[in-house]
Order: C-alpha cells, then structure tokens, then sequence
C-alpha cells in the first residue's frame, strides 16, 4: 500500500526539515510526500529539492488557508492511504510500518488514528483517551487530531473536501476543527475508525507559554471547535458539559491564584459557546 502524505506549510523551514528527514529515515518506503507551499520565498522549495532524491515529492502551491492547501493536495494523491502531517510534527522511523501493518491486517478498517506527544513524550495538544476506542463522535475529540490521522483513499473520497471555512488562515472566525470536521464525514459514511494509542505521533507542545499568542490561539482555535459542534449537531448537552469543562478550569486556575491560565480556560469556554451559536 502506497501513502499519499498531504502537508502544507506556512512559514517554517527549520521543522519542515525535521519533518523531511523522519520521513527520509521511515522503515516503510513505499510514500508520496505531497507539499503545499503557502511561502511567497523559496525556503521550502530549496528543501524539496535538496531532499528529492531521498522521496518521492510532489511540490504544489496554494493560495493561504490550510483546508484550502489540503483540497489542492488531495488533488493529486496516488496513495492507498492518506495522511495530513503538519509541517512542524515528525514521525519515528517506523511510523508508516505500523500503520500499514494496522491496515494490511483489519480490511474492514478504514481509519486510524493515534494521539500526539512532545519530544519527551508526554502526551502535547490536549487531553488523549488512553486505551483502543472504536471512533464515534463523542469520544472523537480526545482521538484525533490532523497529524494523527490516516485514512484509506476510499474514506477520502466519502469525506470529500475539507471545508475551507474552517481552520488557520481561512480568513474567518473559526481557525480550528477542519480535522475533526472531515473525520466526522468520514463517520457519517458509516466508515469504520479505529484509535490507537501506541501510534504516537510528535509535536511540539503549544500552551507552554501562556502570553498574547496562546490567548489569540485560544480564540481562534475553541470558536471553531464550537463551529464543528454546531454544523455537526450536537445535542446541547454534551456542548455544555464541553463548556463547563473548561469554565471549570477556569475556575480551578482562580482558585490557585494561576490568572493566566485561567484566562485561557475563560477564553476556551466563552469561544466554544460563541461558535457553537455562529
């Protein structure tokens, strides 16, 4: 089985480099790497080309928006399996086997997903279930995230495009949850996902500083989480237990006399609600 990897990127060559030379080192050979190129320079562009002997590389640009940079990637995968690295993640050297092997073993499997860890590898970009789940859309929001998801190509033709009103860049309110957004189409479709916890992909974590830039993050991030709970329908009930969850934080922090995170947890609980209202 071939992997179609879809990765856009913004602003990074450093990671990006990190990204390619995982990728360069994978046990399992058989991959396209499919960049979409948002830079107005040609930093990436020197990497393609520096690492081109290495992989197979297929170098695309787009207009800015990362849902918008996917949909021109899925144009062109050629794989059996498709995945969305983010260009500032990276894999271990047997990632890909893995994955592969999962796939080539369970045929009525149409989507894997794993959970995200910082290089020391405690868990980073939020709360991960710890055990193997079977994916609904529930427990989805503590199973997936972009660059932990793999999907049959099949899947990906149910799913369809991602919407590109939602995610970075997209120019709206809502710059998060295009990923669970297409996982959940991929549900819907009645489409088998599976959780696996040993399928460990890493990222840095984002919230070690909390300063204007997390706070933004924030903002973006849980209105369009709160977008996805409502374009998807969620009963008001669980999108409130979500809320609370996070005033509660908010509250907890207060109580520790931490202001700035709970600022942030204000601000994840009050975003969540606006996009759930949008």
């Amino acid at each position: 089985m071939k992997f179609s990897l879809v990765m856009a990127t913004l602003g990074r060559s450093t990671e990006v480099e990190r990204l390619f030379n995982t990728l360069a080192e994978q046990t399992y050979k058989d991959f396209e790497l499919i960049v979409i190129d948002q830079n107005e320079d040609d930093r990436v562009r020197r990497l393609v080309d520096s690492f081109s002997d290495r992989m197979e590389i297929v170098y695309l640009r787009s207009e800015k928006g990362l849902s918008r940079a996917r949909n021109v990637g899925l144009q062109h995968i050629r794989g059996e399996l498709v995945c969305f690295p983010d260009d500032d993640c990276w894999y271990r050297p047997d990632t890909l086997q893995y994955v592969a092997g999962r796939f080539a073993t369970e045929p009525a499997l149409f989507g894997l997903t794993g959970c995200s860890v910082a290089e020391s590898g405690v868990p980073s970009q939020g709360r991960w279930a710890t055990e193997e789940l079977v994916v609904d859309r529930y427990n989805v929001w503590t199973c997936a995230t972009s660059y932990t998801i793999f999907l049959r190509a099949e899947a990906v033709r149910q799913a369809g495009p991602f919407d590109e009103r939602l995610g970075v860049g997209s120019g709206s309110r809502w710059g998060a949850g295009e990923e669970v957004n297409y996982l959940l189409g991929v549900l819907k479709a009645g489409m088998r996902v599976c959780y696996d916890p040993a399928l460990r992909i890493f990222h840095p974590e984002p919230l070690l500083v909390m300063d204007e830039k997390a706070f933004s993050r924030a903002r973006l991030y849980n209105r369009g989480f709160g977008r996805v709970l409502g374009l998807n329908a969620y009963p008001a009930s669980f999108v409130l237990y979500l809320i609370a969850r996070s005033a509660a934080g908010c509250a907890l922090s207060l109580a520790k006399l931490n202001f700035k995170r709970a600022r942030y947890y204000w601000i994840a609980a009050s975003q969540r609600f606006l996009g759930w209202k949008d």
